[in-house]
């Protein structure tokens, strides 16, 4: 059988027995794989630094009948920030189970996998906002896969004026003039000019902004309730993160 060579993030280690684990990756080849890693709990195994959950790595993988076999894995990048408090570790947990919760193919993983590198790079390194990391990280990965929001015009009667209500079930924004649906959030000028930049710009640029407190609740209810959405139910790492975070 072929091997496959590819890179990716670890989304999720589960053990299995003694001394083996799976691993859930995000790959730039292959898309989101599940893979089996013999032995990884072995003091001595040469696949162990390379199958750490959130790390980025070089993969050799052998396909099997259920589950591709790590042959080969080497460490990129560990993102060993994440682990310096439990906040940041709550916020990669979430962002990780969101981007497996949708499947993403060989081709969204081309895009999904950068955004998600330069999230945790963000989250690990830098003492931005980690609210307003999650709210762009959700939104652009909706965007990626197909459910980017209408920002510029009234999604009920495509008007560009006073755009003051955000209706997930719409897709996106209301006017006052149409007025606000049952599922809308109230939204400002300046958390729309902040959704739109975030949604229109590049990966790396898309973070390089502030806002102001109210600004990102506003912006993180309509990207949550954007994701309730999809999904229909919440993801059950966002319910801890609340917790973690007191908003629950």
């Amino acid at each position: 059988m072929e091997l496959i060579k590819t890179d990716g993030v670890i989304l999720k280690r589960t053990y299995v027995g003694e001394k083996d684990a799976i691993i859930k990756i995000l790959t730039s080849g292959a898309g989101l794989v599940s893979a089996s890693v013999k032995g990884v709990k072995n003091m001595k195994s040469k696949l162990a630094a390379g199958s750490q959950v959130f790390g980025y790595s070089d993969f050799v993988l052998r396909p099997g009948k259920e589950l591709f076999v790590v042959t080969q894995s080497a460490q990129k990048e560990g993102f060993f920030g994440l682990s310096s408090n439990i906040e940041r570790l709550s916020f990669a947990s979430y962002f990780a189970e969101l981007t497996a919760a949708f499947h993403p193919g060989a081709e969204d993983a081309k895009a999904i996998l950068p955004l998600l590198l330069n999230t945790l790079y963000l989250l690990s390194n830098s003492s931005k906002n980690m609210e307003l990391i999650k709210c762009v990280f959700e939104l652009r990965l909706l965007c990626y896969l197909g459910f980017a929001p209408e920002l510029d015009a009234c999604t009920v009667c495509g008007d560009t004026e006073k755009l003051c209500f955000f209706s997930p079930s719409a897709g996106g924004t209301v006017c006052r003039g149409c007025g606000a649906l049952a599922d809308a959030c109230i939204i400002t000028e300046n958390t729309l000019a902040a959704m739109r930049y975030a949604q229109n710009s590049d990966d790396k640029k898309a973070f390089s902004f502030a806002l102001s407190k109210s600004a990102i609740d506003e912006f993180e209810q309509c990207t949550e309730k954007m994701c309730e959405q999809v999904f229909s139910r919440p993801l059950p790492s966002l319910a801890y993160l609340k917790q973690i975070t007191g908003k629950l």
